[in-house]
């Protein structure tokens, strides 16, 4: 029997054919990166701050999309001191919270370690989530599907209510048989990220169309796609959202691809799209990485360095000097002594030449640059082994 969304949502054919082009191209690299992701061993308070800042975004992110105002500042505010806004913005930090609490749960659930697999009654309870305590028109009831046709943005209208119990189903069951197919397949884990990463963004693209609740639905499609990412066990958890931030970040040419995906039959489209941003996001992330990486690697020379050092406390002065200088400008000669509270009391009762015989003493041990003219910067390029084109060791 003939089902009125064939008429009116003729692009919901639940095919896709991979083609073999620039975007897999950008699958390989992206498959690379979170292999490297995977490996880069980070201390556990730094993995943590690492995971607190990139779930602030995903959460910032996919609120935006939607139209909380709140930036990525107020979002960590709530999210790790527990900041509360006024009466006024309550309704801001609800959504934020919400958000927070679904993507903790699929977290969660991954690290349970069952396999993922999108059902009806999952996706409601993600809606429902969403919505918990938000104000919504009178015809949302969260977590149940839509009885009322809708127009999304002014121009693109929601499948047709009488249709939506089938098209989730249908929906379901073909993203968990990709789901299915790759986990059968005997074939490499980068083929296999391919697929996945191909089942996520049409697990996205096909609810967004369908567009089943009376709210909070590009929410929930995002949520599908962190979760069906996540439990693949081939992206990592801090990797799992980071489509979020790529489509906030180019919000016109998300709605753009979206709607060239449907009345231009453009699926492809919008995974290069996708895949494009992702590969960004992970750049950025392994940058991230990489600053904390170093950071702890410093440290650790500083602390190496001075081992033969006899001067107690003049070398524990210096190493505080040291670790509190910033990365990548001069500090003046004369903000050395009260950049930090610590350091202010050490230097306290010295006489001024103690700055003097500190700055020179780091100059002479290689882990300080500048002079009382310029100032003062760390020398922690010295930990840039592999960069073509440093002399980190000069």
């Amino acid at each position: 029997m003939a089902m009125r969304y064939q008429e009116t949502h003729p692009w919901l054919t639940f095919r896709y054919e991979p083609t073999h082009d620039f975007t897999s191209m950008r699958l390989g690299e992206a498959f690379s990166k979170c292999q490297h992701l995977s490996g880069s061993p980070l201390q556990p308070g730094l993995a943590q701050r690492l995971a607190a800042i990139y779930l602030a975004k995903g959460v910032n992110a996919t609120t935006a999309i939607e139209g909380n105002t709140l930036s990525e500042a107020d979002v960590r505010e709530i999210l790790e001191r527990h900041k509360k806004l006024p009466a006024s913005q309550e309704y801001l930090q609800k959504e934020v919270e919400n958000v927070r609490d679904v993507l903790s749960a699929i977290d969660d659930e991954t690290r349970a370690g069952t396999p993922f697999r999108v059902s009806a009654t999952w996706l409601k309870n993600q809606n429902a989530r969403i919505l918990d305590g938000i104000d919504c028109a009178d015809h949302v009831v969260p977590g149940e599907y839509t009885t009322k046709p809708l127009l999304v943005g002014s121009v693109y209208r929601g499948a047709p209510p009488a249709d939506v119990p089938y098209l989730v189903d249908h929906m379901c069951s073909w993203i968990n048989g990709l789901l299915d197919g790759v986990a059968a397949a005997d074939i490499g884990d980068d083929v296999k990220f391919v697929n996945v990463f191909n089942a996520a963004v049409l697990g996205h693209l096909y609810f967004a169309w369908i567009h089943p609740f009376g709210d909070g639905n590009g929410r929930t499609a995002r949520a599908l796609e962190c979760s069906i990412l996540a439990g693949s066990g081939l992206v990592p958890w801090v990797s799992s959202n980071l489509l979020s931030n790529h489509y906030n970040l180019t919000r016109t040419r998300y709605y753009a691809r979206l709607d060239g995906a449907s009345r231009q039959g453009d699926v492809p489209g919008f995974i290069a799209y996708a895949a494009e941003g992702f590969v960004d996001m992970l750049r950025e992330q392994i940058r991230d990485v990489q600053s904390m990486q170093r950071g702890v690697a410093w440290v650790n020379y500083i602390h190496e360095t001075f081992q033969g050092e006899t001067d107690g406390e003049a070398s524990r002065r210096r190493r505080m000097l040291l670790l509190a200088l910033p990365e990548g400008s001069y500090t003046p000669r004369n903000k050395l002594q009260t950049l930090t509270g610590d350091l202010a009391m050490l230097y306290a009762n010295r006489q001024e030449k103690a700055v003097s015989h500190d700055t020179n003493r780091l100059k002479q041990l290689g882990l300080l640059d500048g002079d009382a003219r310029r100032g003062y910067r760390p020398r922690i390029e010295k930990m840039d082994a592999f960069i073509p084109g440093t002399h980190a060791h000069a």
